[in-house]
């Protein structure tokens, strides 16, 4: 629980308070900063202006490049916070990543007539498409993977200074003062940057009532496999044969992308010692030498580390509506179509492979006595399996 005591504040503060609790999510991908935006309003209600009011986040466990959601409640009525549960119920959601409106519909759980939203995006607020059957008070956008490039400053701050259109409990000077003192401890550069970038975004956001004709987008429904209690496969067994082709990493990337430019490269392979998934893409020249053809971008989560190791330049970052559509074409795997693997897995053709197998091979990962318990080490089976395939003989 969090419970303060207000501040008396300085004469000079006009600000017009319209709620007495004020609830908000922020659904955004990690290494965006929603940790750490949701951190700066909160101080900026509690200690900037003394309200009540906490802050929490959730997210899974490798936290850049996943889902993550930032929860604010403060109370200008001094109202006692009592709860740390998730936000259910926002008043404002602010979404980071535009993305995330196709391949999360979760997001917008509990929205509603008395709800604002702040996206990322360079639509008009009127251009946006929501799900069917969604509803919004308003809608404000702002570029703020642009004005994030163009200034050299994190998401986060562009997104705070977006909020300020929604939030007058707070209002901008606050708001300022708290992300000011965040970045104190950094260079003057790294701390000028993200108020440079904060000030950008109050001039450039757009806000303008939701209208009912937004909301016609097809919503996208999850489909998992159907196993319950009878028919699940036992505790243990890995039985999904691999589903690396179906990994998309787009949601992952923050509006910015790696460039190859072919002319500059020489082949010299940094980029892919340090690339964490493995997604560019090689060819065998006519004399045997390995020859790099582009990047995968279904597997690019845009950590920019091919970027940073480049000794000539040859990648560079760029937003990823710059791409071309031959960049976008290389594949790792050209042979294999996405689309058959999916219908694969929905069809539970996997599971049927399962059944197949003996009682003997489905517990084999379950022999907890095969281990040597000395070194945690799991045997060699080669021996048993070759003498298995002679009995069957």
């Amino acid at each position: 629980m969090w419970f303060f005591k207000k501040k008396k504040q300085s004469s000079n503060t006009s600000l017009e308070t319209n709620r007495d609790l004020v609830s908000v999510r922020m659904e955004a991908i990690g290494g965006q900063g929603a940790n750490s935006a949701g951190k700066i309003l909160a101080e900026a209600a509690v200690l900037g202006l003394g309200y009540t009011g906490n802050h929490f986040s959730s997210f899974g466990s490798e936290k850049r490049g996943s889902p993550i959601k930032s929860y604010v409640r403060f109370s200008p009525a001094l109202k006692p916070i009592r709860t740390a549960s998730s936000i259910q119920q926002p008043d404002i959601l602010i979404i980071f990543h535009e993305s995330l409106m196709q391949t999360h519909p979760e997001i917008f759980e509990g929205v509603g007539e008395n709800c604002d939203v702040l996206i990322n995006t360079a639509k008009a607020p009127q251009d946006v498409v929501f799900p069917q059957g969604i509803a919004f008070g308003s809608v404000a956008t702002v570029n703020a993977t642009k004005i994030s490039n163009s200034h050299g400053c994190g998401i986060n701050a562009v997104m705070l200074g977006g909020l300020t259109v929604f939030c007058p409990e707070i209002g901008k000077d606050p708001l300022m003062a708290a992300l000011e003192n965040y970045f104190s401890h950094l260079s003057d550069k790294v701390k000028n940057s993200n108020l440079s970038g904060f000030k950008a975004a109050i001039s450039a956001v757009k806000n303008r009532e939701f209208s009912k004709d937004q909301a016609i987008g097809e919503s996208q429904d999850v489909s998992l496999p159907d196993l319950g209690w009878l028919n699940a496969p036992l505790g243990g067994v890995i039985v999904n044969p691999g589903n690396s082709v179906l990994k998309d990493h787009s949601t992952s990337r923050k509006g910015v992308a790696p460039q190859f430019n072919k002319e500059l490269c020489f082949n010299c392979g940094y980029c892919d010692m340090v690339c964490p998934d493995f997604c560019f893409v090689w060819e065998l020249k006519a004399d045997g030498g390995p020859e790099l053809k582009g990047i995968d971008y279904q597997y690019c989560k845009g950590c920019q580390k091919c970027v940073v190791v480049c000794p000539v330049d040859a990648i560079k970052p760029v937003a990823e509506g710059d791409l071309g559509q031959d960049l976008t074409a290389q594949k790792v795997f050209p042979e294999v179509s996405g689309a058959s693997i999916e219908k694969r897995w929905k069809n539970l053709d996997w599971a049927k492979y399962v059944e197949e197998l003996s009682v003997e091979d489905k517990m084999m990962t379950l022999q907890t006595e095969l281990l040597n318990h000395d070194s945690y080490l799991r045997p060699d089976f080669s021996k048993e399996i070759v003498s298995r395939a002679k009995l069957k003989k």
